[in-house]
């Protein structure tokens, strides 16, 4: 029987996932919870083969620390928000059976970047597949699993997070493991932008909060708080 993870990250190609919560993830693996990660396809659509891009996601997660990792292929470019699909989600939801998700936000405007067609569509396919895991008679793998939370990473810039962690400790080691994937960051056909880019985007958010570095998520629902101080303190 495959042992269940606190946190799972779902990523629409390799090195997004990493990329939007690998410091976080980090961070609570050092916390002592498990972690997990399931990238929806093989990236196949950029540079680099899928067994490539396979390898080094396995090598990403090894250094981020992952109990879990799990690479399909659900089409990239063609990744798509069906029932077939969600199936998918919601059987690897019961068989990881996490308390907290964390999948790309979905309510950006189409284009390059966090805009890419599959971060939008897998922010709404795991949205939905995590929904419909909890319920029995969902035609999914495994025994229903109800989620705490889903926390959404990949927010554009104009958007205020729900809450930002500090992650200056782990965010040199993910740099580290995302450096793995080389095939994406190591092109010269375009700009040279890692980890620069990523640097000034975690110190952006790390500033908010007096920290370093951080990495930020929005939720839904409304968050309960018994003590306030305790929150602020």
């Amino acid at each position: 029987m495959v042992e269940a993870v606190h946190f799972l990250a779902f990523g629409p190609h390799p090195d997004d996932a990493e990329i939007g919560t690998g410091a976080f993830l980090l961070k609570m693996k050092n916390r002592g919870y498990r972690t997990g990660m399931v990238t929806l396809t093989e990236g196949d659509m950029g540079s680099g083969t899928p067994e490539v891009r396979r390898e080094e996601a396995r090598r990403a997660a090894r250094d981020l620390k992952l109990d879990a990792l799990e690479v399909l292929d659900l089409g990239d470019t063609r990744l798509e928000d069906s029932q077939a699909n969600r199936a998918v989600v919601a059987s690897l939801v019961r068989k990881y059976r996490p308390e907290i998700v964390l999948a790309p936000y979905y309510g950006l405007e189409p284009g390059r970047g966090r805009g890419h067609a599959d971060h939008i569509t897998c922010g709404h396919l795991v949205t939905h597949g995590v929904n419909f895991a909890h319920l029995e008679k969902f035609p999914a793998e495994g025994r229903p699993h109800a989620v705490k939370k889903i926390l959404y990473y990949f927010l554009p810039p104009y958007m205020k997070p729900t809450f930002i962690v500090p992650v200056d400790a782990e965010f040199p080691q993910a740099i580290q493991a995302l450096a793995n994937h080389s095939s994406q960051f190591d092109r010269p056909d375009r700009p040279k932008f890692f980890p620069t880019r990523l640097e000034a985007t975690a110190g952006y958010l790390g500033a908010q909060i007096g920290a370093k570095f951080g990495q930020a998520f929005y939720v839904q629902d409304v968050l309960k708080v018994e003590d306030p101080l305790q929150l602020f303190a």
